[in-house]
């Protein structure tokens, strides 16, 4: 891409990472297509193993009365965890991890949804990696350039996080002056402060997210959390009202039909079935090779009809 002009190419790079809605179960590799196709900038295709949604569930597709936050954490690993606190459910926030520095698609897809009021919650490291992924997750660059003003937080760490836990540290390698001074230039544009002591700290020391202990991670963001103002979403009143008569309509429905079902019951098992059922099964897979035979049962009584 250094070498030719790629500036009118239409590049799809790889998944790095993933990002989860609350309650809906559906999970988006940050990947160009993948997130293109949540957006929907591209054709989508639902997963055959994606669970159906309840009839309590209100039909939404993105952040529209589903979430209005998103957790960002710099790396993977700590979905099981959040997900045993039920954290996600509990603040209907969204959760977005990568794998280091954030990738086209996730900047491409915070982006977007910055559009619709959405806020990101960045939980990272306290090292120079982890202010350098904070500080680049909102900002333009050679392979993306923004088009919203991205609200992005930061939750931590940051060096009195390290000390009110007295989380364990680790040495970083040596750097020159040089070196090191371009370093602390980077800390600062990121967010680093000079006072108190963090770059000076961060000169030899680091502290990594997996410092924390389970119940001191889930403690801490939804400390985090709580302190943003971060709380369950309710939709406006009209929403409510179509949510509510969504639900009236199907136990009534349900109603209706268990009055119904004996009757119903009885015509299936009295109906006269195809006589050659065996035979126009095999005529429907000459022509649609790719469906199952229960698939193919339906479609034979279908013409009947």
């Amino acid at each position: 891409m250094e070498e030719h002009d790629c500036s009118d190419w239409d590049i799809i790079w790889d998944a790095r990472g993933d990002f989860r809605e609350p309650h809906t179960s559906r999970e988006i590799p940050l990947g160009t297509w993948e997130v293109r196709q949540y957006l929907g900038e591209r054709p989508s295709f639902d997963s055959p193993s994606r669970p159906a949604p309840s009839f309590t569930a209100f039909p939404t597709a993105g952040p529209e009365h589903r979430y209005a936050n998103i957790l960002f954490i710099e790396k993977e690993g700590f979905h099981p965890i959040l997900e045993a606190a039920h954290l996600q459910e509990r603040f209907d926030i969204a959760l977005m991890s990568t794998k280091g520095m954030s990738v086209t698609a996730s900047r491409l897809l915070v982006d977007r949804l910055a559009g619709a009021g959405v806020t990101v919650y960045a939980l990272h490291d306290f090292d120079r990696s982890g202010f350098s992924i904070f500080g680049t997750l909102g900002t333009d660059s050679r392979r993306y350039t923004f088009e919203r003003n991205v609200r992005i937080i930061d939750l931590g760490l940051r060096l009195t996080d390290v000390r009110q836990m007295a989380l364990q540290s680790e040495p970083v390698p040596n750097e020159g002056p040089l070196q090191w001074h371009k370093r602390a230039a980077t800390l600062r544009r990121h967010g680093a402060e000079p006072e108190p002591d963090e770059i000076a700290f961060l000169h030899r020391r680091r502290v990594e997210l997996n410092a924390m202990t389970s119940r001191q991670l889930v403690d801490f963001i939804e400390a985090n959390l709580t302190a943003h103002g971060v709380a369950k979403l309710i939709p406006n009143d009209d929403t409510l009202e179509q949510q509510a008569r969504r639900i009236i309509k199907h136990r009534l429905t349900q109603q209706a039909l268990a009055k119904l079902s004996a009757g119903i019951a009885s015509q299936a098992e009295t109906a006269k079935l195809p006589g050659n059922l065996r035979e126009r099964i095999a005529d429907i897979f000459k022509q649609y090779p790719e469906i199952p035979w229960d698939h193919a049962v339906a479609q034979v009584l279908a013409y009947d009809e």
